[in-house]
């Protein structure tokens, strides 16, 4: 049939359909999954963006901010696309059986990390796939962990658990889950350990973390080895790193004025402002809820000059360039009680789909 409808028409039917129907779509002959594979297409397909959200309820007879939710929203809105909303669709978790005894803790490009204290396990989940893989047990207890995946890359992931501080770095054990293993190793972040923040960002087989010195730490996954660069305004805690355009950029806010900046020269710890946003603009840029008086940074695109910011119960897409609201996303009940906790924005990959596959 595709032979007959002839690959232009195929791609205009496929980049409408949901990402879960493309990654099924894949199998169903080799035409299909070099088109669904395709850079052609996969720059036409939306972004996928996922969230972790937690609500003040009760939970047992208990109030607290207890109930984890995972949501998946598309970003639809292209280079010129208008102005989009809708509220987020959230995935249906109880295909993974220890969902309900086990905690996100951590999530990156589409894969959840989960954690149960008792007994002691590790859990990676992809909700595209509805299929999980259990860990084996790290050697030592685990301080911190987080989880790295670059689906444009490959369908393996890695587990980066900090199992015991030193005065200027880490042990840490590192589960890769091409061979199936851990390995452990220390880390010398070339700062004092009391300095380092838990604010992370991973990209291209690296781990960024924040430091409350004024720096960002930079570890490879690949060597361990560790980098320092001095960042250009002070960190706190609604500061965040990322990538846009394959460029690490850095955020600085105090909740009504936001400072965007791009590395230009790791080595001399060299930035240039890119872009500078505030409250007023959110008004003036189109948005639906002008009583707005704060926001949150959340993520950066990664190939457009549009970032995405939380208000109470909604993540707010804006074109930095046009100074305009693409699109706003509403979560929960919309009345303010939902906490965004963290996004990933990644395009479609047939390496998501093969991931646990």
């Amino acid at each position: 049939m595709d032979g007959e409808m002839g690959e232009d028409l195929l791609a205009e039917i496929l980049v409408r359909l949901p990402h879960k129907s493309l990654a099924r779509f894949q199998c169903v002959s080799t035409t299909w999954r070099g088109l669904i594979s395709a850079d052609y297409l996969r720059r036409r397909l939306p972004l996928i963006t996922s969230g972790v959200l937690f609500n003040d309820g009760p939970r047992d007879g208990e109030g607290g901010r207890r109930a984890y939710t995972y949501a998946r929203a598309l970003s639809s809105a292209g280079e010129d696309g208008g102005e989009g909303g809708g509220v987020a669709e959230a995935d249906d978790m109880a295909f993974f059986p220890c969902h309900a005894t086990s905690s996100i803790i951590d999530g990156c490009n589409g894969l959840l990390l989960y954690y149960a204290s008792y007994p002691a396990a590790f859990h990676v989940v992809n909700p595209t796939t509805r299929r999980w893989a259990a860990l084996p047990a790290p050697r030592r207890k685990t301080l911190l962990s987080v989880l790295s995946f670059d689906p444009c890359a490959s369908p393996h992931y890695k587990v980066v658990c900090f199992t015991g501080w030193l005065p200027r770095g880490a042990s840490v054990e590192v589960f890769d889950s091409e061979p199936g293993a851990w390995g452990e190793h220390e880390l010398d972040f070339g700062l004092d350990t009391d300095a380092m923040s838990a604010t992370m960002h991973c990209f291209d087989g690296a781990v960024h973390v924040l430091a409350y010195s004024g720096h960002v730490v930079r570890i490879d996954l690949r060597t361990m080895a560790c980098t320092v660069t001095a960042l250009p305004a002070p960190v706190s805690y609604r500061a965040r790193a990322g990538h846009c355009r394959g460029r690490l950029r850095y955020a600085s806010s105090d909740g009504s004025r936001l400072t965007l900046w791009e590395l230009v020269d790791a080595g001399k710890s060299e930035w240039t402002v890119k872009h500078e946003l505030g409250v007023g603009d959110l008004v003036s840029g189109g948005s639906r809820h002008p009583a707005t008086a704060t926001f949150v940074f959340m993520a950066f695109h990664p190939e457009r000059e549009v970032v995405y910011l939380w208000t109470p119960s909604k993540l707010i897409a804006f074109n930095m360039e046009q100074m305009r609201i693409e699109e706003e996303c509403v979560f929960g009940s919309g009345k303010g009680d939902t906490q965004l906790i963290q996004i990933w924005l990644f395009p479609f990959s047939r390496h998501l789909s093969s991931c646990l596959a």
